[in-house]
């Protein structure tokens, strides 16, 4: 993966931070050319300078900002028009992840049944049908949900069993290690600095105070940064696909606070024996992280 294609797709996090910025160029009238800096920017939003590097990155690719030169921060670029599109867009993408996350709770708590129509869900969360349909759009681009032969909805049958948790972890457990090992790998340096930071912040942070999408966007990025370093496209897709039915389960999970720093550690560790050359301690390593996620429920 180059650096090139990781910038071409900042995470969730990264583009809500994206709005953050243009919200704050908005709200404060900050008309083109106006001068921007991450120091500046990180204060206001309280923030780290690296996510905001990283935010102000994809504006430039947005063209909403352009960098002035090394270390002197950025100009606004984008008219007041560009910008309320922005934020109208980011509003909702937020009310489509606010329901995505209200149905994999229920659905996990057994709140919602494993067959449903269109009109139930309405009724239920007092939604729109074109905001649900681009939500049941997306669960079905993730292969949570499917369409019925004749009328409605149905869970997709991997979800929610004990069974099929473990099956997913035993398969995971062979794959990831194996991606390690690929001749091919190659590890992007520039995402290992990036996904070192991302951790690192969650280490400073409060464990308490922090959000579990946030842990698992961080976790799934770099499970499938390491399966994308393989340069076997085969594994990268497994581990995507893994990580989309992972994504619908754990953001309506708690971990405890012990454990998502062991994970954040684990990590760490296994990317510096990946740094050091070392990929068969580095998959003993991830083979070992594996087992120990494996035995938290949902």
């Amino acid at each position: 993966m180059s650096e090139t294609q990781e910038r071409s797709e900042p995470s969730k996090l990264q583009r809500k931070l994206a709005v953050q910025i243009a919200e704050f160029i908005r709200d404060n009238e900050l008309g083109e050319d106006a001068h921007l800096t991450e120091l500046g920017l990180a204060e206001a939003l309280k923030v780290s300078r690296t996510p905001v590097r990283r935010a102000l990155e994809h504006l430039t690719e947005l063209n909403v900002v352009a960098p002035m030169g090394p270390r002197r921060g950025f100009r606004v670029t984008a008219s007041p028009e560009a910008l309320a599109s922005l934020t109208t867009e980011a509003g909702r993408s937020d009310e489509e992840e606010e329901l995505y996350i209200r149905i994999a709770g229920d659905y996990v708590a057994s709140r919602l049944p494993e067959q449903f129509s269109e009109a139930d869900v309405m009724r239920q969360y007092g939604v729109s049908r074109g905001l649900l349909l681009r939500v049941l759009q997306r669960m079905t681009r993730e292969r949570v949900i499917e369409r019925n032969l004749g009328y409605g909805w149905r869970f997709a049958p991997l979800l929610r069993s004990m069974e099929s948790h473990d099956e997913s972890y035993r398969f995971r457990i062979v794959l990831e290690p194996a991606a390690i090992l690929e001749p091919a790998f190659t590890l992007d340096l520039a995402w290992a600095g990036r996904t070192r930071r991302a951790h690192e912040e969650i280490l400073k942070a409060p464990l308490a105070n922090l959000s579990m999408i946030k842990f698992f966007e961080i976790n799934a990025e770099f499970h499938e940064g390491l399966a994308a370093c393989s340069g076997n496209h085969f594994f990268h897709e497994a581990v995507q696909l893994q990580n989309q039915l992972r994504r619908f389960l754990s953001y309506s999970w708690t971990y405890g606070q012990d454990r998502i720093a062991d994970s954040c550690h684990e990590h760490m560790e296994i990317l510096a024996a990946v740094e050091a050359g070392d990929r068969e301690w580095a998959a003993t390593l991830m083979r070992r992280h594996l087992d120990l996620a494996s035995r938290l429920k949902p």
